[in-house]
C-alpha cells in the first residue's frame, strides 16, 4: 500500500501496564482493559466520545472472554462510544493491533468513519484449558486430557513444527549464537530500566484499580521487566527444546495481560473538532511468505514499505520490532541492515511482555509519543506474524 490519499492522524494514544500472566488483571474482562486505556486517550485528545464513527480492535483469544466474539463491541461501548457506531473484531496473529490501526485507517480512507477508535486487548491469563473428545460422550473411565496452549508447544498444521523449533532452525540458519541471542534479550530489559526511571512511558501508561481476592490493586506500571536480570541468568537457562541450544524461556518472551487503544482520525475531523495531531499514519504494508520463514516475515514487508514510499533503512529514525523471539527481532534487525540504537529503544516484548493482540497497538502507542520525546520524524513498527506473514506501519512526527 502506497501512501494514503487522505492524510490519517493519530490524536490519542494510551495503554495500560502490561502485567504478569496470572497477575492483577487475571479477572478483568479484555474489554474492561481496553476501555481503561481508549477512555484516557479520548480524554487526553479532548473529544467528545460521541463523534467517534466505529470501534476496530483486536482481540485473538475472544474464547477466553464471558463476552466471546462479542469483546470488541464492548471494547467501544464501555469507551464511551455511542451505541449507534458499529465494531469490528481483528485477528492477525501478533500483527493484530497493526493491523487494527491499518483497518482503522482504511475506514477513514473509504470514506466509512471520520474518527475511529482501535487498538487491541489480550487478558492471556484467561485463556481456558482445551479437553478433547468429551463433547459427544467418552468411554467409562477414559481420562480427560487437559491442552494447555500456553505451556505446551503444539505444531503448527502446515509445516509440522512449533514456533520454538521454527525459531531455533532460523537461529542456526542465520548463524546466531546463544550469547549474542541471549544479549538481545537482557538488552531488551536494560534498556525498559533506563527508560522506567527516566519516566519516559509517562506519556503512554494509563493507570487502573482492579480488584483480586476481595482487595483494591494499583496497576501503575510494568511488571514483567527484570531490572536484575544478568548474562549469567541467562546462560543458566535449558534450552526449551530437546535438540536445541539457542531458544529458552529467557529469550523468547512470556504470555501477558494488557491493553493499548489509539484514535484515528481524518484530516477533516481535525478542523471540525479543533482536534491536535500527534503522528500521521503514513503508510503501511502487508506481505506473505513461506510460513517456515514466518520469524522474519517482517523483513520483506519492511522493505516493500520503504521501496513504495522511496525511503531507505536510514531515513527511518525509530524501528518497533516485535520480540517474539530476540533470535527473530535480531535476524530482522541484521538483514535490514538498521543500526540496534534505533531499535526497540526502550525494550519490546522481552522485557514487557507479548498479550498478542495489544503488542502492535502498544508498539504504535509507544512510537507515537517517542517521536514527539526525541523530536524525530518517522518511525517503523513491524511484526512478523505466524503463518507466514509480515505487517508494516510507517509513522511521522506531526
Amino acid at each position: 500500500m502506497a501512501s494514503p490519499t487522505k492524510a490519517i492522524f493519530i490524536i490519542g494514544a494510551k495503554r495500560t501496564p502490561f502485567c504478569n500472566y496470572g497477575g492483577p488483571l487475571r479477572e478483568l474482562p479484555a474489554s474492561y482493559a481496553f476501555a481503561s486505556a481508549a477512555k484516557d486517550a479520548i480524554q487526553t485528545a479532548k473529544l467528545d466520545s460521541s463523534y467517534i464513527d466505529n470501534t476496530i480492535v483486536g482481540n485473538i483469544n475472544f474464547l477466553s472472554q464471558c463476552d466471546g466474539g462479542k469483546t470488541p463491541r464492548y471494547c467501544g461501548i464501555y469507551s464511551g462510544v455511542p451505541l449507534s457506531s458499529p465494531a469490528l473484531g481483528v485477528n492477525k496473529v501478533c500483527g493484530t493491533g497493526l493491523q487494527a490501526i491499518i483497518t482503522s485507517a482504511v475506514d477513514i480512507l473509504t470514506g466509512m468513519s471520520k474518527i475511529s477508535l482501535t487498538g487491541g486487548t489480550e487478558l492471556m491469563s484467561s485463556l481456558p484449558m482445551l479437553v478433547r473428545n468429551v463433547r459427544f460422550g467418552t468411554a467409562l473411565g477414559t481420562n480427560y486430557l487437559f491442552e494447555d496452549h500456553m505451556k505446551k508447544l503444539f505444531p503448527d498444521s502446515y509445516t509440522g513444527l512449533t514456533m520454538h523449533k521454527m525459531a531455533e532452525e532460523l537461529a542456526k540458519k542465520h548463524n546466531l549464537t546463544r550469547e549474542e541471542v541471549d544479549e538481545f534479550a537482557l538488552q531488551s530489559h536494560f534498556k525498559w530500566t533506563v527508560a522506567q526511571a527516566s519516566k519516559v512511558f509517562e506519556q503512554e501508561l494509563t493507570s487502573l484499580t482492579v480488584t483480586l481476592k476481595n482487595k483494591e490493586i494499583d496497576v501503575d506500571e510494568d511488571q514483567l521487566p527484570k531490572p536484575s536480570l544478568t548474562t549469567e541468568d541467562l546462560s543458566q537457562l535449558s534450552s526449551l527444546l530437546d535438540d536445541g541450544n539457542i531458544i529458552t524461556a529467557g529469550n523468547s518472551c512470556l504470555p501477558a495481560d494488557g491493553a493499548a487503544a489509539l484514535l484515528i482520525a481524518s484530516e477533516g475531523s481535525l478542523s471540525s473538532h479543533n482536534l491536535r495531531p500527534l503522528a500521521r499514519v503514513a503508510a503501511w504494508t502487508c506481505v506473505g511468505v513461506d510460513p517456515r520463514e514466518t520469524g522474519i516475515a517482517a523483513v520483506p514487508a519492511v522493505r516493500k514499505l520503504l521501496d513504495e514510499q522511496r525511503l531507505t533503512v536510514d531515513d527511518i529514525d525509530l524501528f518497533e520490532i516485535n520480540e517474539t523471539f530476540a533470535s527473530q527481532a535480531l535476524i530482522t534487525a541484521k538483514l535490514l541492515k538498521v543500526d540496534l540504537s534505533k531499535v526497540n529503544v526502550n525494550g519490546g516484548a522481552l522485557a514487557l511482555g507479548h498479550p498478542v493482540s495489544a503488542t502492535g497497538a502498544r508498539m504504535a502507542v509507544h512510537l507515537v509519543h517517542e517521536l514527539r520525546r526525541r523530536n524525530l520524524q518517522r518511525a517503523i513498527a513491524t511484526s512478523s506474524c505466524g503463518g507466514g506473514q509480515g505487517i508494516a506501519v510507517l509513522l511521522e512526527k506531526m
